[in-house]
């Protein structure tokens, strides 16, 4: 049975089955097959580190938040049902809870880590010394306008950059209808868009002012 799950979970990324293969993982995690379960670790955990990040957790407490709903989703297998919701859609359940809870407990307003919302540092053609600095700049920028919103709201969009989550799953997660998913992902975008113009507006005006 391990040889199967780790055949599968190999061929994933291959675009296989994803949801056929992830409940067999499931199923024999269930069972006691840990090896099945680090499979699962393995496939989930760089998304669901991204996704803490755009919470707005610091690396060392993103990895903390996530090594912790890995233990709460082992733990709790027995009370999964596959017929309610995928298994990443309860983990990322599992996580937004946990990152809730730390963000209103700590009252952290913070981002230092944005996964792929951020503009990269690394191109293919390394840019200049200008380029660079403007890059860092509009990085900078995207982060404080990031920083702006409400926790929910980062949460929302957080989950509308997962990979493989559909309005659905998102909607789920943030235990609500796909109807009114929609519309917060559209406002929350809208308010990353309105401080993003705020943050450029008195930089032309100063400019203007020269």
């Amino acid at each position: 049975m391990q040889e199967k799950v780790l055949q599968q979970g190999a061929t994933v990324d291959g675009h296989a089955d994803e949801e056929s293969w992830e409940l067999q993982a499931v199923a024999d995690a269930a069972g006691g097959d840990s090896l099945a379960f680090a499979v699962l670790v393995r496939h989930h955990q760089s998304r669901l580190f991204a996704f803490l990040g755009r919470m707005g957790l610091r690396q060392a407490e993103a990895e903390e938040l996530a090594q912790d709903a890995f233990v709460r989703a082992w733990q709790q297998l027995g009370a999964y049902k596959a017929e309610v919701a995928s298994f990443t859609t309860w983990l990322y359940t599992i996580a937004r809870r946990l990152a809730l809870n730390h963000l209103d407990r700590a009252d952290v307003r913070y981002l230092t880590n944005m996964g792929d919302v951020a503009v990269d540092d690394v191109t293919c053609d390394r840019p200049g010394p200008l380029a660079y600095l403007e890059q860092r700049q509009q990085q900078q920028r995207l982060q404080a306008a990031w920083r702006s919103l409400t926790t929910l709201d980062r949460s929302i969009l957080a989950l509308a950059y997962v990979h493989g989550l559909g309005i659905e799953d998102v909607a789920r997660i943030e235990r609500c209808t796909p109807a009114a998913a929609r519309v917060r992902i559209h406002r929350a975008r809208l308010r990353l868009r309105e401080a993003l113009q705020a943050d450029v507006m008195p930089r032309r005006a100063g400019v203007d002012h020269e």
